[in-house]
């Protein structure tokens, strides 16, 4: 671990109780699972903080191999101890979906401040409307992340912003579906050729930063070069490629702690270890 090592943020891997969509782009398939090991990841909560600290993290996302929501003790436990950091959750939303708030409210009192739900189907777009209530009311930041493949029926980028203004979604963000290097799962990455439509993608871009340049502003340049805009009050991104498998130098993205307890630098490369 080198002395100057900086991260934008620490990636937390919820323990992997399965999940309740099975994408067909399933990024965890492509790059793998590991052994659960809470205990493990308890026992090096600290080091991790404290790695965390001197790498200026400025942030605290959970994710996991599998829906976070489904380890939903571990979840709230892991969120109170990183609760001095800003807090994201990333979910497909399908659990949330279908409660009546509490969860929502468990997720604020745990020291939450950002929901992302990811998104790829028009059924999504209809029923989570009351979800998206429910989150804003919370007060908790929403980001709707629109994963780009044929599922998907084809829509203008305005058409998504306005979709946003509606439900006062706060940040919407474009992701481009890619294989990862050496994928674990080759029918995984048969689908994604086949249906990831990266021209569909590309397009989406180009409409949104066109958008961004007659009435909008550039807002914040991220390290890795994520450019962040406002337009008409919503922030928007994209991303070109969604799994952090390498890093320049000491300056990285994404410190990533694994639920086998242990802390990575790559999602896709166990010899990434750092401890």
């Amino acid at each position: 671990m080198g002395r100057d090592l900086k991260a934008e943020n620490l990636s937390v891997s919820v323990p992997n109780r399965g999940c309740d969509k099975n994408c067909p782009y399933c990024i965890s398939r492509m790059t793998g699972y590991v052994k659960n090991e809470y205990s493990r990841m308890v026992r090096n909560i600290e080091k991790i903080r404290n790695v965390a600290r001197a790498a200026e993290v400025t942030s605290v996302l959970f994710t996991g191999k599998g829906e976070p929501i489904l380890a939903w003790e571990e979840l709230l436990a892991l969120g109170r101890e990183f609760a001095g950091w800003p807090l994201e959750l990333q979910t497909n939303g399908i659990k949330l979906s279908g409660d009546d708030g509490s969860l929502i409210a468990s997720l604020y009192d745990a020291g939450f401040d950002v929901v992302a739900v990811s998104m790829d189907s028009d059924r999504q777009f209809e029923n989570y409307r009351p979800l998206f209530s429910r989150i804003i009311d919370a007060g908790m930041t929403l980001r709707i992340t629109v994963n780009i493949t044929d599922i998907l029926a084809p829509r203008s980028f305005d058409d998504l912003l306005s979709y946003c203004r509606e439900h006062a979604i706060n940040q919407l963000t474009l992701r481009k579906i890619v294989v990862p290097e050496n994928p674990k799962d080759e029918d995984t990455a048969r689908w994604i050729e086949e249906h990831g439509v990266p021209g569909v993608y590309d397009d989406l871009i180009r409409q949104g930063v066109d958008t961004a340049k007659k009435r909008g502003k550039l807002i914040r340049s991220l390290a890795h070069g994520v450019l962040v805009y406002d337009i008409d009050g919503v922030s928007f991104s994209y991303s070109d490629y969604c799994i952090q498998e390498r890093n320049e130098g000491d300056n990285i993205r994404s410190l990533v702690f694994l639920e086998d307890g242990h802390l990575y630098t790559s999602w896709n490369s166990r010899a990434s270890i750092l401890f």
